[in-house]
């Protein structure tokens, strides 16, 4: 296999799989904050929860 090609494909393998790990923090806190609101709790309480889980990412 081509030396380019080789290198291309292993590019867009280590593209592919750091994109689920980045988003996977935000990926549960959005999680989490519909959890929170179909509890029964407060919006703002949600909301404050929600941007303090972001802010951790």
């Amino acid at each position: 296999m081509n030396k380019k090609l080789k290198l291309f494909l292993f590019a867009i393998g280590i593209g592919a799989a750091s994109a689920p790990v980045m988003a996977s923090c935000t990926y549960y806190c959005v999680v989490a904050y519909k959890a929170c609101l179909n509890s029964g709790e407060p919006a703002a309480d949600c909301i404050a929860e929600r941007d303090a889980c972001e802010e951790s990412c």
